[in-house]
């Protein structure tokens, strides 16, 4: 009986019925190949499941040559979705430790570290390892300001952690649920979060630097800057060179980098200098793009506060370079450019980065209060005091439906 032959590119094969098929006919595997037109080695990965889609017209011929249905070697969907039980476990277990992740997300990889993640969902897994990659989608998909889908993968995750009393996961997912609300401005629930996560910091692990980076961010945003230097030095602590493992050489930096924003904001600049020089050496010595851009940013910063435009301009330019539009670091580096414009005179430009802002962030967020006030302290140079007023109250609402009062204060 010959199959009919259908011209879709791949289809997903049931190797199990391969496997019958074979054994019924008893067929040696070097004569199949041979009939199809391919290697015994490709044979072979097909019968072991290490490939799972075959293309269409092998597809075919291998129908034509075990005298079967081509309808009985496609798998149904839910059916070998893995090469392997035994590839399956493993990359399972690279993805549930972290360390294959860390690796892609240092090298910019989200897209596939998402992709692998899903490829291993699967009934049979522990509820524990899905809670954890629920946990990791969500974090992913912060990277790329997916905040709505971050927080929907990251409350199931929740969910399942709870389920099966896993403080540790529990712990993980409050964390991202408090950043998740750190970038969706809404710092009172982000506060929330990260008090259960110090309540509960012996299940913390080695995200107890990223706990407290997290707070430094929360309190540089709510103009605490005490606050935000005493926790970047706790997390600096707990990035020691002899705890060092990947995810501690980013958040290493990222502290480095809050402190010397507050330092700067507080009017030290020389001690701004350099923890944003030692932030942009950590930062180089990870190979993190994100992690380097923004530490040339903020350096960047520094330098225009110094008057040395030239070289904050370089340094912005090439911190540009490292990121796309769509990364979560992106937003924070417009008002850093903007800052730069300001300080050197630009003001179509800084305008200009006031438009893409407003056009990829929320319109009343802390970011765009920021660059408003770029804006405010641009038209009180040139004394138009109507606009800047308007301005000046427009940052205010903005500020206080934020209930970030100590920036009013600054004002």
């Amino acid at each position: 009986m010959r199959a009919k032959i259908v011209s879709s590119k791949t289809e997903k094969l049931n190797r199990e019925q391969l496997i019958s098929e074979i054994n019924e006919s008893s067929i040696k595997h070097l004569w199949l190949a041979n009939q199809i037109g391919v290697s015994e080695k490709t044979l072979s990965r097909w019968v072991s499941g290490d490939v799972t889609r075959i293309r269409s017209s092998n597809l075919n011929k291998l129908a034509i040559a075990l005298d079967c249905s081509r309808e009985v070697l496609i798998a149904e969907p839910d059916k070998d979705d893995f090469p392997t039980d035994k590839n399956r476990n493993v990359l399972v277990n690279e993805l549930n430790n972290d360390g294959l992740l860390y690796q892609l997300l240092v090298s910019s990889k989200i897209k596939l570290a998402i992709s692998l993640i899903k490829s291993t969902f699967h009934s049979s897994l522990p509820s524990g390892v899905i809670a954890n990659f629920y946990i990791k989608l969500g974090y992913a998909s912060l990277i790329h300001r997916k905040f709505r889908t971050a927080k929907k993968y990251i409350t199931k995750g929740l969910t399942k952690a709870e389920v099966t009393n896993d403080n540790r996961l529990i712990f993980s997912a409050n964390l991202g649920l408090a950043i998740t609300y750190f970038f969706e401005c809404d710092y009172h629930k982000c506060q929330s979060y990260l008090i259960k996560c110090e309540q509960n910091m012996q299940y913390s692990g080695q995200e107890k630097a990223h706990l407290f980076n997290t707070f430094a961010m929360y309190y540089l945003y709510t103009g605490e800057l005490q606050a935000c230097i005493d926790y970047a030095n706790k997390c600096i602590e707990e990035c020691a060179p002899n705890t060092g493992s990947i995810e501690k050489e980013l958040f290493l930096s990222s502290a480095l980098q809050l402190r010397g924003a507050s330092q700067l904001l507080s009017g030290n600049t020389d001690q701004a200098r350099l923890s944003c020089v030692e932030s942009l050496n950590a930062a180089e010595q990870s190979k993190y793009k994100r992690s380097i851009a923004v530490s040339k940013a903020y350096l960047a910063a520094v330098h225009a506060v110094c008057n040395k435009t030239a070289l904050a301009r370089k340094l912005i330019d090439e911190s540009f370079k490292l990121v796309n539009n769509v990364d979560i670091s992106y937003p924070s580096l417009l008002c850093i450019k903007a800052f730069i414009f300001r300080k050197s005179g630009e003001v179509l430009s800084l305008r200009e980065l006031s438009s893409e802002l407003i056009s990829i962030s929320k319109p009343n967020s802390s970011l765009t209060a920021f660059m408003h006030y770029q804006e405010y302290l641009v038209l009180r140079q040139q004394k138009d005091s109507e606009n800047a007023e308007q301005t000046k109250e427009q940052i205010e609402t903005t500020l206080r439906n934020l209930e970030l009062t100590n920036w009013i204060k600054a004002l």
